[in-house]
């Protein structure tokens, strides 16, 4: 457990006041709607989001591990202060043997370890209900609670309609106002 005075933790608490967010840039051909392929964010992204808790003195690891009969990435959070913080994410896969099926479980496993470990959010398509971005956009914007919520939703959306814009422009008056 991560104690009061912990340094890991202030180091934590100071990179999430800059609300890293993981954006979902690669395209899952395999699942799609209409033509439209579902997005996910990659490893790549994951990781690049989280190497920026450098700037917070914060660094990680992942290691492959393997106990009793299970697969494992281990993903270790290091403090400059020598605190850290693990988190173990099982492997699966329909075929251990299948090295391009085992390191898919691999990555998919390394990249939700580190998110999770990191706290850092993602539109995770499964999630967008209980996240409220499944609502119409008019609905999302009337729904933003700071100006903050509001830019971080046209980060999001980036609306061309003009009418969309307009509601954002009035929002964010109502907000400011």
């Amino acid at each position: 457990p991560i104690g009061v005075g912990s340094q890991i933790a202030k180091a934590l608490i100071a990179f999430h006041k800059t609300k890293p967010f993981a954006e979902e840039k690669a395209e899952n051909s395999f699942f799609k709607k209409g033509n439209k392929s579902s997005t996910y964010t990659s490893l790549e992204d994951a990781i690049t989001v989280c190497r920026k808790a450098v700037d917070f003195d914060l660094t990680f690891t992942q290691n492959i591990n393997f106990e009793n009969g299970e697969y494992f990435v281990s993903t270790v959070i290091m403090h400059s202060s020598g605190e850290t913080i693990t988190d173990r994410t099982p492997i699966k896969c329909k075929d251990y043997n299948d090295p391009h099926k085992f390191f898919g479980g691999v990555s998919y496993a390394r990249r939700y370890s580190i998110l999770s470990s990191f706290s850092i959010p993602t539109a995770d398509n499964d999630a967008l209900s209980a996240l409220g971005w499944d609502l119409p956009i008019e609905e999302q914007i009337k729904n933003a609670v700071t100006v903050a919520d509001l830019e971080d939703l046209w980060k999001r959306l980036k609306p061309s309609d003009e009418a969309i814009k307009e509601l954002f422009k009035k929002r964010k008056g109502e907000l400011n106002g």
